[in-house]
């Protein structure tokens, strides 16, 4: 994965100091669970960093332009995703930090230097929707011949084919005793 490096020199060193970053993570694509998702444009972030005394905050928004495959009908489906960047980075390393578990949060190295690439991309990670769709309405792939719907009817036969929506749909016709 690209790296984005930031350092606390010179602006950063001072507690209560700012910086603004912003620009496009070359980035072409991420994974989310089974989805691969492709970003050509890269991931574009507005961040601020600030020097709490010790650490450094990382907050800001990171978006893209991704592209996968609809969950119903495997056609090429977009999506704009935006999701909210956090990180915390400790100028100096400790043993005792009281409420804080080892993986919410990275050392600044000795040089005063971290890299805030992965914190862009697991934001974007967790704004992903699980389920991407070429069309609000799309109606998916016929489960017995594989033609997709969403071009017309196919020609299979499915008269007896279970509704993939209602699966309680082959109870209709169940007659009980009492009846």
């Amino acid at each position: 994965m690209q790296q984005l490096i930031v350092s606390i020199h010179p602006d950063l060193v001072e507690p209560a100091s700012t910086r603004s970053i912003e620009g496009t993570l070359d980035i072409t694509s991420y994974h989310v669970g089974g989805m691969d998702m492709q970003t050509p444009d890269g991931i574009h972030y507005q961040l601020q960093l600030t020097n709490t005394g010790e650490g450094v905050v990382l907050s800001g928004e990171a978006s893209c332009n991704a592209t996968t495959s609809c969950a119903r009908c495997l056609a090429p489906a977009n999506v704009e995703v935006t999701g909210a960047v956090e990180g915390y980075y400790l100028l100096e390393p400790t043993e005792d930090i009281d409420g804080y578990e080892d993986d919410e949060f990275e050392v600044i190295d000795a040089e005063g230097s971290f890299d805030i690439a992965p914190a862009i991309v697991a934001a974007l990670v967790y704004a992903t929707p699980y389920v991407v769709l070429c069309k609000e309405d799309c109606a998916g792939l016929c489960p017995q011949c594989g033609a997709d719907l969403n071009e017309g009817p196919c020609s299979c036969d499915q008269e007896d084919e279970v509704d993939p929506l209602n699966p309680f749909a082959v109870l209709k016709d169940l007659k009980l005793e009492d009846e």
